[in-house]
């Protein structure tokens, strides 16, 4: 419990952080990293909260906004202009942070990133 605490206090220095930056990223990312983040715990039923773990992926989420962006505009895309979409998604943002030299927002990732390995740990080896 003490792990999922420092955890949950992790998670939330980094949307503090980011947040201040730009509220509406770190609304997003809290809105799907919060709830498995409060829900992984040691033992029980893994499968639900693994596959939890990995539709909430960043990847996954930005995935499935572009499908849901199409849905919404009325206008469904296939499998392959979605992933097309998602890549170029991919290509805009990492061009935008080359040309605007913001080293941040790869260090807040990479926070996120070991954070979201932390919850593998508690939830598979624990």
């Amino acid at each position: 419990m003490t792990l999922k605490l420092v955890a949950l206090l992790a998670l939330a220095l980094l949307l503090t952080c980011l947040a201040l930056l730009n509220f509406s990223l770190g609304f997003l990312l809290g809105v799907t990293l919060v709830p498995p983040a409060a829900a992984v715990r040691p033992g029980g039923n893994r499968l639900p909260l693994a596959v939890l773990l990995v539709l909430t992926t960043p990847g996954v989420s930005v995935f499935l906004a572009v499908l849901a962006e199409r849905e919404l505009l009325e206008a469904p895309a296939g499998l392959g202009e979605a992933w097309q979409r998602f890549l170029g998604a991919l290509g805009q943002g990492l061009l935008q942070d080359h040309l605007h030299s913001a080293h941040l927002s790869p260090l807040l990732a990479l926070g996120a990133e070991a954070r979201r390995l932390r919850q593998w740990d508690g939830l598979l080896w624990s």
